[in-house]
């Protein structure tokens, strides 16, 4: 089977918890749409995991990338300029979007262990289109942000699929689906907070698990919803 989950934000609990619930195995294939860290108690021991496993597939969410953009700078030489982005990008990052938590577990690590997540890190990819079950999905963390019906994926930028907030209420693709996180699915519906959003050729799976305390995880082949 091929499960989608989003927006774990450290919640590795929850991970584990779904994957016993889900009796994930090597046969299993698992898409994690971005923002494995922050907020949460466990981002770093999360990615650690995940890192290990070859049938998770983890995408590059805004805060991996807020993450990656200041620890790829640390200890080398940067001019004046990019001192201010960096030092900008930080405060951001810890003060304002949950960063400072994995920044001090990130800390506690060895630098054999610093220098494998960063390597992991870059090699996260943006979006993937997965057929299966007879329907084709397009996953993204937030979507493919300036949506226009002639838009292809391929000319999207890496600010359209990590930062831009999808349309809900529009149909973006008639002949898939388009399955993001990022947006927790109480922001578009209040009525649906902690649970799975399918509408409109839509499937929005960022429960916002940091702050419901619940974790949404999406099979692709049976469209069903399993929540931890």
């Amino acid at each position: 089977m091929h499960y989608v989950m989003s927006d774990l934000h450290g919640r590795y609990d929850l991970f584990l918890r779904m994957l016993e619930k889900i009796t994930f195995s090597d046969c299993d294939t698992l898409y994690l749409l971005g923002d494995l860290i922050d907020r949460g108690p466990d981002g770093i021991q999360l990615i650690q995991d995940v890192m290990k496993r070859s049938n998770v597939i983890p995408f590059l969410g805004n805060h991996e990338d807020m993450f990656y953009r200041v620890i790829r700078k640390i200890g080398k030489p940067i001019d004046v300029n990019e001192r201010s982005i960096i030092r900008d990008t930080f405060f951001d990052w810890t003060g304002y979007n949950g960063g400072d938590v994995t920044w001090k577990s990130y800390l506690s690590l060895s630098p054999k262990q610093r220098a494998a997540i960063l390597e992991y890190l870059e090699s996260l990819t943006v979006f993937d289109e997965v057929s299966v079950g007879g329907n084709t999905f397009l996953l993204a963390h937030a979507g493919v942000g300036a949506w226009k019906p002639e838009k292809a994926p391929n000319d999207c930028s890496l600010h359209d699929f990590i930062w831009e907030e999808t349309d809900y209420s529009k149909v973006y693709y008639k002949d898939k689906y388009l399955v993001t996180g990022h947006t927790p699915t109480g922001m578009i519906d209040p009525a649906c907070s902690g649970r799975i959003i399918q509408k409109n050729h839509h499937i929005a799976v960022d429960c916002g698990a940091v702050f419901t305390g619940s974790l949404g995880c999406f099979c692709l082949e049976t469209m069903e919803e399993i929540y931890a």
